[in-house]
């Protein structure tokens, strides 16, 4: 009896403490969901809580890796990873630029020329690459390690974020951020390029931004509009999943660039705070789409280079003025010549000093002030820094700025604008010089093709055909991966603070089989490391039709072969051994049709003819 009885008594102990422990458990975890009230606080718990969940998936994907698992349930448990990181993406590529590209970069060495060092790639695309590119058990232990630097990153983010302030002028731009990240690079595949999981991602995407919203302005400020619209999008994104055949056109005028207006416009936010900051652009997806918002004078040095009408008008004078050169024979407009939309029609530029060549193809002007760098090869970073490369050059204008500003300013017609343009001076400098240069090439960014006419407003501006194309380059034929729109250069959105540079194997010869490389070493000249042999800035594509040949030594005539040197497979696809290339070496396979769609979209970035 006593035996029982004190078995009975231990019995309701022991469920007493479970009743006691099950009661704190409750506690406890009412604690941690309690929703926590809108603003800075509710997003950090929003990001921490999506974290959170983000390593444990990838926790266990490492160990069913480890497990030997089939690789289509490895696959399935990355995709679903994927889609918890693009719910927070907005946040991470906000707050922690400097490690994006080790968390979700391109699978592409990081070179740092700064000091010579090459970093490997590591994050989601390398991981990517593993599980989608012939994945077998031999590798899990590079799997395993791909996942752990990733999880190292994800816990640095969110040990750091509580110490972020986070603005209303924050959130306005996270928000667009993410929906110019959505329009340039997730719809085009750029960052799941081999498991094709761009159109599902956007929809993750999405659903993130609507809880960073409600995070922040509180459910309340969720009207029905902006909800309607978020809907809407995603069941267009889930109804529409076939990558090769989204009509991306469709999707950015009818959806992304209305709800872009509306999270502004739901929010009522003032962001005026922030507008003493110089930024590349300021505004929503529906504004860059449109061509506004952007900022050239971002890239220019000085505080004092800020652009203004007279500098434009000076700039244009000066542009045309042969006294520039110390031949007084050429002026910049005789390689940038505004009939042929400020190129030159030369395979290569003309040396007027010497006769012959220069070593490279005249590029436009066309939106040259929308990038990080200027030539080619990357030199130089700002256009007042290319005038003067020009202007120095001993095969080009074989003169100083500053002595052309002296030869000039005594002339009675330039004395008076160069005032106007930099206010009265006993004397005009040669960086006044350079910047009024600079001013007029800023001014050159019209946006006034048909392409911009249809994102205005005017969906009659393009034809069927065309709007195939535009699908096609942004699509199937990775060509937006690279030329970004709306600009279509390498200038990297969302940010649009530095210019991609790419190996593609341009040859030397126009020929299809056993090609060889051309010898310009491009970026390698500059910096002499292997990874950026043969490496090349990628230029803007706007104005193509009309600024033949192509390449950076015009070895394409038009753009048939221009678009079959993409479709082989850039250099490597026409037999150049090309160790570092960056365009992906495989067939785009298109068929002949799909060719010409894409080539005649490209003719719908052209710009209205303009009188200079």
């Amino acid at each position: 009896m006593f035996i029982t009885a004190y078995i009975i008594m231990k019995m309701k102990f022991a469920f007493a403490m479970l009743l006691a422990l099950m009661f704190l458990q409750l506690l406890l975890k009412s604690c941690s969901t309690k929703s926590v009230a809108s603003g800075e606080e509710a997003v950090k718990a929003y990001f921490f809580k999506q974290t959170d969940s983000l390593l444990s998936k990838l926790t266990l994907l490492d160990s069913m890796a480890g497990q030997k698992q089939p690789v289509a349930e490895l696959q399935a448990l990355f995709a679903e990873s994927r889609f918890t990181y693009k719910k927070t993406e907005s946040i991470t590529e906000y707050y922690f630029q400097g490690l994006t590209k080790r968390i979700n970069g391109a699978p592409l060495p990081d070179i740092k020329t700064e000091d010579g060092q090459v970093w490997p790639p590591h994050g989601f695309q390398v991981i990517e690459q593993l599980l989608y590119s012939g994945y077998h058990d031999s590798l899990v232990n590079d799997l395993s390690n791909e996942i752990k630097l990733l999880q190292t990153d994800l816990r640095f983010t969110k040990a750091n974020m509580q110490h972020n302030s986070v603005l209303p002028q924050h959130v306005t731009e996270i928000l667009q951020h993410q929906l110019i990240r959505i329009a340039a690079l997730g719809i085009s595949g750029f960052d799941a390029a081999m498991s094709l999981l761009s159109l599902p991602e956007t929809a993750h995407s999405l659903l993130g931004l609507k809880e960073v919203y409600i995070a922040y302005y509180g459910e309340v400020s969720l009207n029905e509009k902006l909800n309607t619209s978020i809907v809407s999008t995603i069941n267009y994104l889930n109804k529409n999943d076939n990558f090769d055949n989204f009509n991306r056109l469709e999707f950015l005028s009818v959806y992304l660039m209305p709800l872009s207006e509306l999270f502004v416009t739901s929010s009522n936010t003032n962001t005026e705070a922030d507008t003493v900051m110089v930024k590349p652009f300021r505004g929503t997806l529906a504004d860059l789409l449109r061509g506004k918002g952007l900022d050239a004078d971002y890239y220019s040095s000085y505080a004092e280079g800020k652009t203004n009408a007279a500098k434009v008008e000076l700039g244009k004078q000066l542009f045309f003025d042969k006294q520039l050169s110390s031949s007084g024979e050429i002026s910049c407009a005789s390689c940038h010549q505004p009939e042929l939309y400020f190129t030159d029609g030369k395979t290569k530029a003309g040396n007027f000093v010497h006769g012959g060549t220069l070593q490279r193809n005249t590029p436009t002007l066309y939106y040259a002030a929308m990038q990080s760098h200027q030539f080619y090869d990357v030199r130089s970073t700002t256009l007042e820094d290319q005038a003067d490369e020009v202007m120095k050059n001993k095969l080009e204008f074989n003169f100083t700025s500053a002595a052309i500003a002296k030869k000039i300013y005594s002339n009675n017609n330039y004395h008076d604008i160069f005032s106007k343009s930099f206010g009265e001076k006993d004397s005009a400098s040669g960086y006044q010089l350079r910047n009024a240069l600079a001013a007029f090439v800023r001014s050159l960014s019209p946006f006034s093709s048909r392409l911009d006419e249809y994102f205005n407003g005017n969906k009659n501006a393009i034809t069927s055909r065309e709007i195939t194309g535009f699908n096609l380059f942004t699509g199937k034929a990775k060509c937006g991966t690279c030329h970004f729109i709306p600009l279509f250069n390498g200038n990297i959105p969302p940010w649009y603070s530095k210019s991609e540079s790419e190996i593609i194997g341009v040859p030397s010869a126009p020929v299809w089989k056993n090609a060889t490389i051309d010898k310009d070493s491009g970026r390698y000249k500059i910096n002499a490391m292997q990874e950026l042999l043969f490496a090349f800035k990628t230029p803007g594509i706007r104005n193509i039709e009309k600024t033949a040949p192509y390449m950076h030594n015009g070895v394409y005539k038009n753009l048939e072969d221009v678009v079959e040197f993409y479709h082989e497979g850039g250099g490597v696809g026409i037999g150049i051994d090309l160790p570092f290339q960056s365009l992906p070496f495989d067939s785009l396979s298109l068929n002949q049709s799909e060719k010409k769609s894409i080539i005649a979209f490209m003719k719908t970035l052209t710009d209205k003819k303009k009188s200079y």
